[in-house]
């Protein structure tokens, strides 16, 4: 337990600072005052001053903060030259954006050293040979596990991942007896495969699936090619990310989905466990999702506020102190009540 705080603390805290060292960099390269530096958020820990800038870290270790003079019309310093507000729409939406940039690279970078430094997973699709089970999937409930070896269903052997997925497939909720050599071993188990829904060439099909991932084998990739891959990675999360948040908003995916800081500390709990590379691809994964989360147009957010800059812009006149209100005030309610809805998925998960 106490190893699972430390590590989800430290990984936040890593992602936080990243982000608001993105915002910090541009705010100073553009001539912005820089009042506070928080990792955290109070009441304060440790707090020092270098120049204008007093660097904290909080108590609350689940967030941080940068504070901008001038960073609201309604602060009396709003348009000192170097506030926030002084400064033109383009500098501003540069410092907004640099945030959620820093985090993408940050993911980007990780990826790339797991690539390179640990390898890349290639699946063994020419043996049926399990590499692990999803959890609360009927082939772990069976008792399936990492390492076993399939040799035949209902009787027919099966020589390649393929062929043995194939006959999964084809039996959605009828019971199978698979045949599994562990070790030296041999043994039998019975086994009812979950019907799923999945789209092949456009036509949305029934099969069934017991929970299974292939083995891999690891492969390291030189530099160049590691940086490549690392950028596919990040644009395939990116597109997962953005699908799921599709979906949740036309109601294809459920909030139960969702999970808040107790399902990240798990999770990084047990990302450490399996080493320091599956710990860089959890945190590269978390960057890159807090990200893009923070580019969805909520004004209480950096996408909200790139949005009414850009606005802004546009119409060539701030966007008035009392709209500006309104939308903050209602972005603070939806985030509330999303956070009580993660909170409480975190706290059934637990029982």
């Amino acid at each position: 337990m106490m190893l699972t705080i430390i590590v989800a603390i430290l990984v936040i805290g890593i992602i936080i600072f990243v982000h608001e060292l993105g915002h910090f960099i541009i705010a100073k390269l553009s001539g912005i005052r820089v009042e506070r530096f928080s990792i955290g958020y109070p009441p304060t820990m440790i707090s020092k001053k270098i120049g204008e800038t007093e660097y904290c870290i909080g108590w609350i270790p689940f967030g941080g903060y940068v504070k901008l003079t001038g960073e609201t019309p309604q602060e009396n310093n709003s348009y000192e030259p170097s506030s926030f507000q002084a400064k033109p729409v383009g500098i501003r939406i540069a410092v907004l954006f640099a945030g959620p940039f820093m985090n993408i690279i940050l993911g980007i970078v990780l990826i790339w050293a797991v690539f390179w430094g640990y390898g890349e997973s290639v699946p063994e699709y020419d043996v049926p040979k399990i590499g692990s089970t999803v959890i609360n999937m009927p082939a772990q409930e069976c008792g399936l596990s990492a390492d076993d070896l399939i040799v035949a269903i209902d009787g027919d052997s099966v020589s390649s991942w393929e062929q043995m997925a194939n006959i999964i497939h084809s039996k959605p909720n009828l019971p199978i007896t698979i045949t599994v050599q562990r070790g030296d071993s041999l043994f039998t188990v019975e086994c009812v495969p979950d019907e799923r829904k999945i789209t092949l060439e456009g036509n949305d099909t029934l099969v069934g699936m017991i929970g299974i991932l292939p083995s891999s084998i690891q492969r390291k990739l030189p530099p160049g090619q590691a940086f490549l891959r690392s950028i596919q990675a990040t644009i395939t999360i990116s597109f997962a990310v953005i699908s799921f948040l599709g979906n949740l908003l036309v109601g294809k995916s459920s909030l139960s989905e969702i999970g808040g800081p107790v399902m990240i500390a798990q999770i990084a709990g047990q990302s450490a466990k399996l080493g320091v590379w599956q710990l860089f691809m959890f945190i590269a994964a978390l960057s890159i999702n807090l990200a893009l989360l923070n580019l969805f147009p909520l004004p209480i957010l950096d996408g909200g506020q790139i949005l009414l800059s850009t606005i802004e812009a546009i119409r060539k006149k701030a966007i008035s102190l009392k709209t500006q209100a309104i939308f903050q005030q209602l972005s603070i309610a939806f985030l509330l009540a999303l956070m009580l809805l993660v909170t409480i998925n975190d706290i059934l998960r637990l029982f």
